[in-house]
């Protein structure tokens, strides 16, 4: 695979581009829920999370260290990126190290392999995702969605959490359990967050990916200030945030010491895996090598190929865009090369890989519809940030009967 068409962007409508350098708890049904309503200080949300996600945690993990071990990552290494962690965070965030703590005693789990897990996540699940954002005279009623695809290793389970932190704005989110970030989320303000990785030379010592959202949605208010808080926060490697809120929204290109804001006013834009902003552009951190192990494991392999299918079909729905038709896209199963699009099964290097879950966003109802699993076979659950548990009719039935109901509920 070649990077043949870095610059490879979706631009109907307005896009600015901003660049900058920079130096008490229950679960919906029982033990490991898939939702999971957390509250209190960071050490009290870490015990909850542990007890009421602890089959799940324990399984990711075990399915962490065994894939971390397939792509070449030794216990020492394992344990030294688990150290690393933990040496920044008593810097930085004793409270979030008293969080790990409480979440690896209430699931009976290695604490340094909770550490590890965090730290690594992202690399060793080979996420990759799809993003969209749209805006105005792209969408059929002038609105601003985000949406988000998390293509990973599959079998890690996902889990709908609801946080009320003691010092912070409540969300509702998805994340892998044991993850103290969030994959996506929206909080009581209507600010939605989430990131596709992107691959850096640019790195350092910082906060991880998904920790950085989870911290903007419990920080922000709205899009210029999550924008802000993402532009300013010590950041360790490169993503990208997709970033909106009820009438306003942007893609955050970040790496260690640099960042590009792409503002999206009436537009459809989408992102995958590579930098696009211009500014950028010199940090990319892939390589036309074919030789390089990245294209081995992970969703690095499909960057342009979905990029160019979610554009064809942005640009198919452009100023019908609705949470429906934006649901559609994330189950479409019609591109060119089906095992490289959103939706895929693939198997790269002997692991399974495809589209875990997604989200898509609506601020202005402070909504999140929720699909875990495959997209093309999962129901798309409406939950709002006042609204964790599953509600009627996913909560009970079957597959079948609960997929014949989702259009419904998607709007």
């Amino acid at each position: 695979m070649k990077m043949r068409k870095l610059f490879s962007i979706l631009c109907i409508g307005v896009i600015s581009f901003v660049t900058m350098a920079t130096g008490v708890a229950s679960a919906s049904t029982s033990e490991s829920s898939q939702t999971l309503n957390l509250s209190g200080t960071p050490s009290e949300i870490g015990e909850q999370y542990g007890e009421l996600a602890k089959s799940a945690i324990q399984e990711n993990l075990t399915l962490f260290k065994k894939t971390a071990n397939l792509i070449g990552y030794s216990e020492e290494e394992l344990i030294e990126a688990g150290t690393e962690l933990e040496t920044y965070l008593l810097k930085q965030d004793k409270d979030l190290i008293e969080q790990y703590k409480a979440m690896a005693e209430g699931s009976d789990v290695s604490y340094i392999d909770l550490l590890a897990f965090n730290q690594l996540e992202e690399t060793v699940l080979g996420d990759g995702c799809t993003t969209i954002l749209a805006d105005g005279k792209a969408t059929k009623k002038g609105a601003t969605y985000y949406h988000k695809t998390r293509d990973a290793s599959r079998g890690y389970k996902q889990v709908v959490v609801q946080v009320q932190p003691e010092d912070g704005h409540k969300f509702i989110g998805i994340t892998s359990a044991g993850s103290s970030g969030i994959a996506m989320g929206i909080n009581e303000h209507g600010v939605s967050v989430g990131n596709n990785v992107l691959s850096t030379w640019d790195t350092g010592s910082g906060y991880g990916n998904l920790t950085i959202i989870r911290m903007a949605l419990e920080n922000a208010s709205n899009t210029q200030e999550a924008v802000g808080y993402v532009a300013d926060i010590d950041r360790k490697s490169g993503s990208v945030y997709g970033i909106a809120d009820e009438t306003e929204a942007a893609f955050v290109e970040t790496t260690y010491s640099a960042y590009g804001v792409i503002w999206v006013e009436d537009a459809a834009v989408a992102h995958t895996n590579h930098f696009i902003h211009p500014d950028m552009l010199g940090y990319e951190g892939l390589s036309d090598d074919p030789d390089d192990e990245r294209w081995n494991w992970s969703w690095y392999i499909s960057t342009e190929e979905r990029l160019e299918r979610a554009k064809e079909l942005l640009e198919k729905d452009f100023g019908k865009l609705d949470i429906q038709r934006i649901i559609n896209i994330s189950e479409d199963q019609n591109g060119e090369d089906p095992t490289l699009w959103i939706d895929a099964q693939a198997v790269i290097n002997d692991r399974a890989m495809g589209s875990v879950s997604t989200g898509t966003f609506d601020g202005s109802k402070l909504r999140m519809w929720s699909q875990l699993g495959q997209p093309s076979v999962a129901p798309a659950i409406p939950f709002d940030v006042d609204r964790p548990l599953i509600p009627m009719p996913f909560n009970s039935g079957k597959q079948s009967d609960r997929i014949e109901k989702t259009s419904s509920n998607r709007n």
